[in-house]
């Protein structure tokens, strides 16, 4: 005898035994929607996200560049003024980061006339450091020299990411808006394996924090 139907979601054989068959529970099935809606809210965050940061990012690139076009109305001299004398940089740095010699900017703080783009790269500098300040930085040319905030054993400069042409990613460091990890795998990448320091940093028995070379380099 076939199976009939002998109650809603269930079925009888000719033995009499009940198969019962379970409907489709509405509850599952609004969960499934649920998940669904927020999986796709989840990537639509992520994409808005995503262009909130790069119109962040070029909105920093062009102040940068206003700035920078600015203090193009400075002398060579008063914009080393600013630099050497106001800001605290050392000239070699501001020689590596004009991408030029130490003598240069030698001849430049003594009367010597820079290119237009030596200039602009001066320019450029001074503008930067004006943004590190307002990302409440209090002394932007030595915080440049102080090592980012890495794991055990990796040592990487602001400086050093600024001399590669990574001048946003930088500020965003700077600003708290990425970690300095992250970033560096992003414009640095192989800096796990490249970047890693033969010194620590390690408490003397003065109680000063002072360098030694690391047992096992």
């Amino acid at each position: 005898m076939a199976n009939s139907i002998s109650s809603r979601g269930a079925t009888t054989d000719s033995n009499g035994v009940r198969e019962y068959k379970a409907p489709e529970s509405v509850t599952h099935s609004s969960a499934i929607d649920y998940r669904a809606a927020a999986g796709f809210l989840r990537s639509r965050a992520a994409i808005v996200s995503s262009d909130i940061v790069d119109l962040h990012n070029q909105a920093t690139e062009g102040d940068l560049r206003t700035r920078a076009a600015l203090k193009t109305r400075m002398g060579v001299k008063s914009l080393l003024n600013e630099l050497a004398v106001e800001r605290g940089m050392a000239w070699a740095d501001i020689a590596k980061l004009a991408g030029v010699s130490v003598s240069a900017v030698r001849k430049w703080r003594t009367g010597g006339d820079a290119s237009p783009e030596k200039r602009g790269q001066l320019a450029l500098l001074a503008g930067f450091l004006d943004l590190l300040e307002e990302s409440l930085i209090e002394d932007p040319a030595q915080w440049l020299e102080v090592p980012l905030s890495l794991p055990d054993g990796y040592s990487v400069r602001p400086v050093e990411l600024y001399a590669l042409g990574h001048l946003i990613p930088v500020l965003e460091i700077a600003g708290l808006r990425r970690e300095p990890a992250d970033v560096l795998d992003e414009v640095l990448p192989e800096w796990r394996s490249s970047r890693k320091s033969n010194y620590e940093v390690f408490t003397a028995n003065d109680g000063i924090l002072a360098f030694r070379e690391r047992e096992n380099s």
